[in-house]
């Protein structure tokens, strides 16, 4: 038994209670300069089926717990929640997924379960669903160079996550650039796909399409600009060099622009060039 002594002044944080992506915790009145402690919550969200089909694993939860510090002055002041799960089945399951480790052994089906998994992500309802999700999508997206079929998969999992409400999808921007991050890895799907055997792609889900294109140098037909700088013209007799100097810096550079096919070079049709610079 411990017995602790107090004066009657001694200042206390009120009871106070704290909802968030961990649970709902309810911190009792406590002294000042004390650490408090709260058991986990339990998951209070219900249940969404685990992408591999098994069942979720819950470790149990009896020596995980988080705390608070009641600082001198009898106010809250820090917190640690990291000990506890997340409440929602949703979120769990995909912080579970973005601690495996992802390979080009198991990067196919990982990818087909994210794509079944993220058709309800319009019922996603916490901001690090979008997070976790845009770690799993920027992994699978390094491997697009060893299993092109990731490529549709990745491009399904980005159509899906446009279903997240759209409050949720801003919070995930403004704290990880999460909507950027995903956009960029079906860009860079087409830099990892496009190949000598691969010049074209093709790819359209319900929210997103995207169209690919391998243009050599040599096929490039349109419009093309050109620096051209020529030889300075020679100063007239009777003028000085300084005298004529703003003549010449006239005549150093022109910028040109002329449509060109492949048939040609377009160098080719520029006569006495000294240096060409291609915008």
């Amino acid at each position: 038994m411990e017995i602790l002594v107090l004066e009657t002044s001694a200042p206390y944080c009120s009871a106070d209670s704290v909802n968030s992506n961990k649970g709902d915790f309810r911190w009792p009145k406590t002294l000042a300069g004390i650490l408090a402690f709260l058991p986990c919550a339990p998951s209070t969200f219900g249940y969404a089926p685990h992408p591999s089909g098994a069942a979720s694993h819950h470790l149990t939860q009896r020596e995980k717990k988080a705390w608070r510090r009641c600082d001198r002055a009898g106010r809250w002041a820090e917190d640690d929640y990291t000990q506890c799960p997340y409440a929602s089945e949703v979120t769990r399951i995909l912080h579970e997924l973005t601690q495996m480790t992802i390979n080009t052994s198991n990067a196919q089906p990982l990818a087909q379960q994210l794509v079944a998994f993220t058709s309800r992500a319009g019922d996603f309802s916490d901001v690090m669903d979008v997070i976790f999700v845009t770690h799993l999508v920027e992994r699978l997206t390094c491997l697009v160079d060893q299993r092109r079929e990731l490529g549709d998969y990745i491009s399904d999992i980005a159509s899906n996550m446009m279903l997240v409400e759209e409050h949720i999808l801003w919070m995930a921007q403004n704290e990880a650039r999460a909507c950027t991050r995903i956009v960029q890895c079906v860009e860079r799907i087409a830099d990892l796909a496009l190949t000598i055997d691969t010049q074209v792609i093709s790819k359209v889900s319900p929210n997103i399409a995207l169209e690919a294109f391998l243009i050599r140098p040599s096929n490039f037909q349109g419009l093309l600009c050109m620096a051209v700088q020529r030889s300075p013209l020679p100063p007239l007799s009777g003028q000085t060099a300084d005298g004529n100097q703003d003549a010449i810096g006239d005549t150093l550079l022109n910028f040109k622009c002329h449509t060109v096919n492949g048939s040609g070079s377009p160098a080719s049709q520029l006569s006495k060039v000294q240096y060409i610079e291609i915008e």
